[in-house]
């Protein structure tokens, strides 16, 4: 998980200037996104791609990222379809600063031969079209693609399909709130070991995920760092 620590640090000096200024990135972060814990009523947890890949229904870190953005701030031509705005939040979650230093990472040391069908470079990251089945720095793969919502699987290599010790989902979505006048991003995401030996269905909600709470803290920085940076791409 040095990944993303090296992510998350490299992008706040970016950001912010200089090491002494991480402290205000942090609180930047912060105060311009909204983290929440989801609870197992929320809508993911339902879905069919979730009971594929965590079958046992092993317990999760578990969380979403909100952002709302005025209409007026958006471009034109995402404000009246979701799919695009959606299209457009995820090309900017994985092409723009955000990402930029794990996937210059994964290309430069985690790049096994022969993977002639993923991407590395965030330029092209920029305009996918997120299909089912693209993969991408060899650690994320798309497995669901809504139009209004996109799934990608992360954690293990795509070249483990099966079950592993280190997995996760991220859910990214856009919707147009007409009432209010603004665009609500969401990025969900559920990291778990679906390869661990599970209690069965029904677990209580109390039940600890297998994250140390180092990572968890890191993690909770990174997809707020994710979000302000992805919003960028649909801004007008």
């Amino acid at each position: 998980m040095g990944i993303i620590r090296t992510a998350l640090l490299t992008s706040l000096y970016g950001v912010t200037g200089g090491v002494a200024s991480v402290g205000a990135g942090m609180a930047y972060l912060a105060a311009s996104t909204t983290l929440v814990d989801l609870t197992k009523s929320d809508p993911m947890f339902k879905t069919k791609t979730y009971a594929r890949y965590n079958p046992k229904d092993n317990p999760a870190l578990q969380d979403v990222v909100i952002k709302r953005v005025p209409l007026s701030k958006i471009r034109p031509e995402l404000r009246d379809s979701e799919e695009a705005l959606t299209l457009e939040f995820c090309r900017g979650v994985w092409s723009r600063w955000g990402f930029w230093p794990q996937s210059k990472f994964h290309a430069r040391y985690d790049h096994p031969p022969g993977l002639t069908d993923t991407l590395w470079s965030t330029s092209d990251l920029a305009v996918a079209t997120y299909p089912p089945g693209l993969k991408f720095s060899n650690h994320f793969e798309v497995v669901g693609n809504e139009g209004a919502e996109i799934v990608v699987r992360c954690g293990g290599s795509p070249l483990e399909p099966g079950l592993r010790n280190s997995d996760g989902l991220v859910f990214i979505s856009a919707r147009v709130d007409r009432e209010s006048e603004v665009a609500e991003f969401r990025l969900k995401s559920a990291l778990f070991n679906s390869a661990a030996e599970g209690k069965g269905k029904g677990k209580g909600e109390g039940e600890k995920h297998p994250i140390p709470p180092k990572i968890e803290f890191l993690h909770t920085w990174y997809v707020r760092m994710l979000v302000q940076s992805a919003v960028g791409n649909v801004k007008a």
